[in-house]
């Protein structure tokens, strides 16, 4: 009986020592859980990502964002780039050929010409007025219709690489009558100097710069105007080392994705100094605006972009290695186009109708 007792009682002794151990070990891994800052099911590049992401370095880079609309376009377009994407611009400014209050639209041309034939004298007018208002308050200054849909954090690490003391014209290079330009539809961005030049240089010379006419190409004569003040042309294809997909993109993304040459009009491909390419190939994972974004468009953009979450995949890592190019890097890189063609604009060999 004593024998059988002892065992008894060494064998409950034991049951309790492993049913305390399993207890503490399973408490220590609840513990442990509960306290990861990501599931416990994710992978160890997540945990890294996490690291990475707070240690980078904020972007700070200071961006006007100019919307050109037209009061037709106010409640069916502007109003929703006011929703979306504009709020994370430094300043959003709407200049049209008629104010309104609520938006903060800006008159800048007269009511009688606000239409897209008056699109130079409308872009020219908005720029002096954020000159006026706004010319040393901001690092740079982007141009962007009512239908482009733009990424703003994107826009600042792009930017961030260049100095906006240095004359930078930035955005998706076109070219035709052998004078190379930014397009319009994808939106452009001028450094603080670039937009000092052309108000100072440019805005009022006959010779160097178009004057505003009905049915001019905005995007084109504005490209004329910078060149002739000695701005630098920076092709977002090549404004980061090791990325040469385009990041500014003159149409919308829907007719990228099809890798077929159907959804690519033959204009693009002839004015575009960098190969067009579609596919996943298309875009820089880096991109920044895309063109002919309606309203439902804007708002899928801003879901998929800052709400839709995917379970279980690690978040993209940001790395904080911000490029920064000098201004001899930004002369070898993108050094100024010295066009004989465009010196005296009353001598200019080729040029379109109505010039």
């Amino acid at each position: 009986m004593a024998a059988t007792f002892r065992l008894r009682t060494q064998l409950q002794l034991m049951t309790g020592f492993m049913a305390g151990f399993i207890f503490a070990f399973a408490l220590l891994l609840y513990v442990y859980d509960v306290n990861r800052a990501t599931p416990w099911c994710t992978s160890s590049a997540t945990m890294a990502t996490a690291t990475a992401t707070a240690t980078t370095t904020p972007l700070d880079t200071r961006i006007l964002c100019m919307v050109l609309t037209c009061p037709e376009n106010v409640q069916s377009l502007a109003r929703h780039v006011h929703a979306t994407w504009g709020k994370r611009c430094s300043r959003l400014v709407f200049v049209s050929s008629e104010s309104y209050e609520p938006l903060g639209v800006v008159q800048v041309v007269d009511a009688s010409g606000g239409g897209y034939e008056d699109l130079w004298n409308k872009t020219r007018e908005g720029f002096r007025h954020v000159w006026q208002e706004y010319g040393q308050d901001y690092d740079w200054y982007l141009k962007a219709d009512d239908d482009t849909y733009v990424i703003m954090e994107n826009m600042q690490y792009l930017l961030s690489a260049y100095d906006p003391t240095s004359p930078v014209y930035l955005g998706y290079k076109m070219t035709r009558y052998n004078v190379s330009y930014m397009s319009g539809g994808a939106s452009y961005v001028l450094s603080r100097e670039a937009l000092h030049r052309f108000m100072a240089q440019a805005y009022d010379s006959e010779v160097v710069c178009p004057q505003p006419k009905r049915r001019s190409i905005e995007d084109f004569y504005m490209g004329i105007c910078l060149q002739n003040v000695g701005v630098h042309l920076v092709d977002s294809a090549q404004a980061l080392e090791e990325d040469t997909k385009h990041k500014f993109m003159p149409l919308d993304l829907e007719s990228y994705m099809y890798d077929s040459n159907a959804t690519t009009p033959d204009w693009l491909r002839l004015m575009s100094v960098s190969e067009v390419e579609t596919g996943f190939n298309c875009c820089s994972n880096y991109s920044v605006a895309f063109h002919y974004a309606s309203p439902e468009r804007m708002y899928l953009y801003e879901f998929l972009l800052y709400h839709l979450r995917v379970f279980g995949r690690p978040e993209p890592s940001e790395h904080g290695n911000r490029q920064h190019f000098t201004s001899s890097d930004l002369m070898r890189r993108f050094p100024l186009e010295d066009n004989l063609y465009i010196k005296d604009l009353q001598k200019m060999p080729e040029k379109p109708e109505n010039f």
